[in-house]
């Protein structure tokens, strides 16, 4: 459990209980709000950078370019996008990488098995009789979730519950690891070897 720090709301509630405790807490939030006025205006202002999605962060990201094909026999376009797009792509490209290749590679399956699972399928309705003999078609989103679902299973077997929590959480949900670092990187290794 994290202890707040001392000039937030919910610090001063759990410092001070009572009357005065609730009286410094809306003094609390009142100053945050201030504070963030005060940043708003100096940054239009042009005193301050802007962190914000079209400042510096966002201008720091990196853009891949990668050639893909629509559809078969067509040329190729060029689709531009940025590398990180998920958590572990934030760990694993980050200046002192906190993920392995193959940790980052057994989050990714994860992740793709985690959103292929979450994804609503459509409603499907054929007037034809459809058995698997067709060769070469594909399945429908159901079939594909069902086994998505399966292999999550399979996955999580393997792992205890505090692990399942962070991989869900870190993998699929795309959360911060926070101090569960090496709970997730416990977990990840278990997957790369055994999944």
């Amino acid at each position: 459990m994290s202890i707040p720090l001392a000039r937030t709301p919910d610090a001063a509630r759990t410092l001070h209980d009572g009357p005065d405790g609730e009286h410094r807490r809306v003094a609390a939030i009142l100053r945050a709000d201030r504070r963030a006025r005060l940043a708003a205006r100096d940054i239009a202002m042009g005193l301050k950078l802007d962190m914000g999605a079209d400042g510096p962060a966002a201008r720091a990201r990196m853009v891949m370019e990668d050639r893909v094909e629509l559809s078969p026999r067509t040329p190729q376009h060029i689709v531009r996008r940025v590398r990180d797009t998920c958590m572990l792509d934030r760990l694993f490209y980050r200046a002192n990488a906190a993920l392995t290749a193959d940790q980052h590679a057994a989050g990714l399956r994860f992740r793709a098995s985690w959103l292929r699972a979450t994804r609503g399928g459509r409603l499907v309705q054929r007037y034809t009789p459809h058995t698997g003999t067709g060769g070469g078609g594909t399945m429908e989103d159901t079939e594909t979730s069902v086994h998505a679902r399966r292999a999550i299973d399979r996955a999580l077997s393997l792992l205890t519950p505090a692990r399942t929590r962070v991989v869900c959480a870190v993998c699929g949900m795309d959360e911060a690891p926070g101090t569960r670092i090496r709970t997730l990187h416990t977990a990840l290794d278990i997957l790369h070897e055994r999944w």
